[in-house]
């Protein structure tokens, strides 16, 4: 009896085994695309952007001392050459001005409108492709112009009431991409305008003390954010 019961036990497990094996397998599911997967990296060919920022006078002392930044207002329209790599234009208008805590009792101000070309690369950076690291270096054409510039003596007018002049301008970027193709971020800029700044040649030291003339080209720093949204991308 107990030899009949064991083969009958090894009976039953040959057949469950067989029974098991003949049974298809369960589908396996492709595994999901994950949430935290990096974006694919995109291009266009075309890249209308506008930033607005603040200037703020570097580098000469008298200039400094005069004037205060109050706002500047850049556009352009970038054309990607190569996977990032963009050639393209801009134009800028600012404003400073001389106020009350620079020189007491006087009102003058100076604007300016640039226009250059400029060459830079946009790289995507982080985990995910969603920021892009932008720089550019840009060469082109100034002109500013003085308002309110006085002197106390009418035969002594100011020497000049503005100047036209060439300009370089590196600049940095970093932009938060919303859209593949619409991101908006931080910009700072450093123009270097090929033109010495000298109170002197206003007459403003007629109404505040200058530790020297201080003729060194006007340059300023300025900060601000921006935005892009570009156009027809690129396979």
């Amino acid at each position: 009896m107990k030899i009949a019961r064991f083969y009958f036990f090894i009976y039953l497990l040959i057949s469950s085994l067989r029974s098991f094996s003949q049974e298809e397998p369960l589908p396996i599911a492709p595994p999901a695309l994950s949430e935290t997967a990096p974006a694919k990296k995109q291009y266009y060919l075309l890249s209308p952007r506008v930033s607005v920022t603040v200037p703020h006078p570097m580098g000469n002392k008298s200039f400094k001392k005069s004037f205060v930044g109050i706002y500047e207002v850049s556009g352009g329209l970038n054309f990607m050459i190569y996977k990032g790599i963009f050639g393209g234009i801009a134009a800028k208008y600012g404003l400073l001005k001389i106020t009350e805590n620079k020189i007491a009792d006087y009102n003058a101000s100076m604007s300016y409108n640039n226009i250059g070309i400029k060459f830079g690369g946009d790289f995507y950076i982080g985990e995910k492709n969603n920021s892009i690291f932008s720089m550019s270096l840009l060469y082109g054409k100034n002109w500013t112009k003085y308002s309110g510039i006085k002197s106390k003596d009418p035969n002594n007018p100011p020497k000049i009431n503005g100047f036209n002049t060439f300009y370089f301008e590196p600049e940095m970027n970093i932009f938060f991409l919303i859209e593949s193709n619409f991101a908006i971020g931080a910009t700072v800029s450093y123009s270097v305008f090929d033109a010495h700044f000298n109170p002197y040649d206003l007459r403003l030291n007629e109404y505040t003390q200058f530790e020297t003339k201080n003729a060194v080209s006007t340059q300023f720093l300025s900060f601000g954010f921006g935005f892009y949204y570009s156009l027809v991308k690129k396979k």
